[in-house]
């Protein structure tokens, strides 16, 4: 294939974080992996009850115990932040490690003082026909949810709000609930986006039926990126809630594992989706092929049926055009004339014809 042709089919791929840079440090050795970033780290800490609700927006230790706290932190790029945060809640370094390292796949993790789950938080850009992720570490304790982002916006909303108005079952809940909450959030989000991706895989369809460009194999070639590295988001985490579900911690209460069975479902059916738009947008890719070749076929129809007209009428005038001196019929007073009868009979003719054969 020739080298334009492949320049024009390759996809921009954005810039992927080094893991190099960690490849040879001692093990507990916390170091940021992700793209750049600057400024201060936003912090914000809730705590409520059944009868009592409060929001700062700093680390506040000096809560009562009987409240759940949730403690947030947008931007894992400060070390030392991040050190001061494990010290206070006796985190690992080793799990400090993996909070900074955004590279990491979703994974679950029990340890004797609280759990930790790294889950990917998926939103998709419409305009772009990409989809952003962006790594979420929650560690579980008791009475306590620390949440670690990358940066500033999230797809918690609905959860702070449901803790602000009372709304559900989640103020009357130990901390595992909103464990679960904050989960379930994340997912609710990937329907969101894999809605959008069938919407858009619609419009590729009728884009290629009707009107198949290069363009077109450029934007099928983008999707089953978007599509592949969706998989990557979501089959790691099937197995990481599975262990929520199996295995035993004294921060999950029974009645709470019920949800992560909901949740568990809820990944499954995200997958099964996913995998049919990956057979969709692999169908769309023959289907331009097909398209493209079914095009061609109609130019070189129509091309093949106007040589086919022309070629008895280039067969006659080659004939009266050669350099004989006695050929029959050229001292008729009408032979011109005749020649372009002949050539019309033979054209209307040919096109009764091809209209009979259902060429035309």
């Amino acid at each position: 294939m020739p080298k334009k042709i492949i320049n024009k089919l390759r996809i921009k791929r954005k810039a992927a974080p080094k893991t190099s840079q960690t490849v040879f440090t001692p093990p507990g050795t916390i170091s940021y992996v992700g793209v750049h970033r600057e400024g201060e780290v936003i912090t914000e800490t809730i705590a409520y009850g059944p009868e009592h609700y409060e929001k700062h927006d700093k680390i506040v230790y000096s809560l009562p115990n009987d409240y759940v706290k949730w403690y947030n932190l947008d931007g894992i790029h400060d070390i030392e932040k991040l050190k001061k945060i494990g010290k206070r809640f006796d985190i690992h370094p080793l799990l400090l490690e993996d909070v900074a390292n955004t590279t990491q796949r979703p994974k679950t993790e029990f340890y004797p003082n609280y759990v930790f789950q790294c889950i990917k938080m998926i939103s998709y850009d419409e305009k772009d026909h990409d989809i952003e992720q962006e790594q979420v570490s929650i560690i579980l304790n008791e009475h306590e949810v620390v949440t670690f982002q990358e940066q500033t916006g999230d797809v918690f909303g609905s959860v702070r709000s449901r803790i602000e108005n009372n709304h559900g079952r989640i103020r009357t809940s130990d901390s595992d609930y909103l464990f679960y909450a904050l989960i379930d959030s994340v997912l609710d989000h990937y329907f969101i986006a894999i809605e959008k991706i069938g919407d858009y895989l619609d419009v590729l369809e009728d884009e290629i039926f009707n009107d198949p460009e290069k363009e077109s194999l450029n934007k099928v070639q983008n999707n089953k990126r978007v599509l592949i590295n969706l998989r990557r988001s979501v089959y790691p985490l099937r197995e990481s809630i599975s262990r929520l579900l199996k295995e035993e911690s004294r921060f999950l209460q029974p009645q709470t594992k019920a949800y992560f069975q909901d949740a568990y479902d809820h990944c499954i059916q995200i997958i099964e989706t996913i995998e049919s738009y990956r057979e969709i947008n692999t169908g769309l890719k023959d289907m331009y092929l097909s398209s493209v070749s079914h095009k061609m076929n109609q130019i070189m129809q129509v091309l093949t049926i106007i040589s086919s007209i022309f070629i008895p009428m280039t067969f006659l005038a080659g004939i009266y055009g050669m350099n004989f001196e006695h050929i029959p019929e050229l001292t008729w007073q009408h032979g011109y004339m005749y020649f372009w009868i002949i050539c019309a009979v033979m054209f209307v003719g040919l096109i009764v014809f091809f209209k009979f054969k259902k060429w035309l």
